[in-house]
């Protein structure tokens, strides 16, 4: 081989190892490449992705995960960390969507909770009406989970200091109008349930003195603050009597909030009279009773006996009615309050002489 053709050779060999060596160089950048690829796609697609699994709150402890249908949507994503006072309507959407679309039970506790929050704002109770969210929050009182009812009812007792949302919770017809001091006149969805004969089976059906009986008595005091519903509660008279003798100082207290709702109303004055009542009834008027529960007893009582008087005719009550029990042995029910003239509590004693004077 000449000088020639070693040359020729020698620039052919370099060239040829110099090529290797920038196809090599490429196919490393490549691999390198797809395996940072692949790390990200198993990371959930990088930022974007882990934006949208963000759902963490400040309102409840809430933490949303997305589900296969891709629930945690773009404007979702900072909803639950707003605190109660400033969530809008967007945001209230964004957690009646996921209290509607999830099964979790501890999801759906915790979303009732915020719910429940932001429900203690006037502004939120009427932005939560006008979504539909008095239906989907009642609709939880179908759920087999106690604490989730526990829940619903917490929420539905804010929503139910609002009158508007009252009247929804009544599920009156579409074409009713009403008037609460000013004319407030809304179309209302006739696939409403009525839910407060709903409230009150749970009440009755649920074990004494639970959490969950104690949290529907007070979604019932508030609804019966005004005398608008009073009607939907007569048949479950008895049942507030009879609980005011088995209940708990609890129910009690909470009981008689209601009673004496109910007993501010001339209108009931007789289905109040006529309920039966247990005959150890009178032994709440004992001064050892706690103050709270005896001086909300006195006022029912002291209501009734001045609401009797506008009672017209004669009517006749049956033996065991809470009529017989106060007033028709008035030897027992008057020594109890003579007793308790020597209260020591002005205001105790103001209400006896109410229904002594009458």
């Amino acid at each position: 081989m000449g000088p020639v053709d070693e040359g020729r050779w020698a620039f052919r060999l370099a060239a040829g190892l110099f090529a290797g060596a920038i196809g090599f160089y490429a196919l490393y950048k490549l691999t390198t490449l797809n395996r940072h690829q692949e790390e990200q796609v198993g990371r959930g697609g990088g930022h974007c992705q882990s934006q949208k699994r963000k759902l963490v709150r400040r309102v409840s402890g809430l933490r949303l995960v997305a589900d296969n249908r891709g629930i945690a949507h773009s404007q979702q994503e900072c909803v639950l960390e707003k605190s109660a006072d400033s969530l809008e309507q967007q945001h209230l959407q964004v957690i009646l969507s996921l209290l509607q679309e999830t099964s979790d039970s501890s999801t759906r506790e915790l979303t009732l909770v915020t719910l429940g929050n932001s429900a203690a704002f006037t502004t939120n109770q009427d932005l939560i009406r006008s979504l539909g969210g008095l239906s989907v929050v009642a609709n939880c009182l179908s759920d087999e989970v106690t604490s989730v009812k526990v829940k619903a009812m917490n929420v539905l007792n804010n929503l139910s200091m609002n009158v508007a949302n009252q009247v929804e919770l009544k599920g009156h017809s579409a074409s009713d109008h009403y008037t609460f001091g000013q004319i407030w006149t809304k179309e209302l969805n006739a696939r409403y349930e009525i839910w407060i004969p709903q409230i009150l089976e749970i009440v009755e059906a649920t074990t004494l003195n639970s959490e969950l009986q104690v949290a529907g008595l007070r979604v019932l005091t508030n609804i019966s603050v005004t005398n608008n519903y009073h009607h939907a509660m007569t048949n479950s008279i008895p049942y507030f009597l009879k609980l005011l003798v088995e209940g708990a100082e609890s129910v009690k207290v909470q009981v008689l909030k209601i009673l004496v709702n109910l007993s501010a109303n001339p209108g009931l004055t007789h289905d109040l009279l006529c309920a039966q009542a247990p005959l150890s009834f009178l032994l709440l008027f004992d001064s050892y009773v706690n103050k709270d529960v005896l001086l909300r007893l006195l006022i029912f009582v002291a209501n009734l006996k001045e609401n009797l008087n506008l009672l017209e005719g004669s009517i006749q009550y049956e033996m065991q009615s809470l009529y017989t029990v106060l007033f028709g042995n008035p030897t027992s029910f008057s020594h109890k309050l003579a007793m308790l003239m020597l209260y020591q509590d002005n205001e105790v004693k103001q209400h006896v002489a109410r229904i002594l004077i009458k």
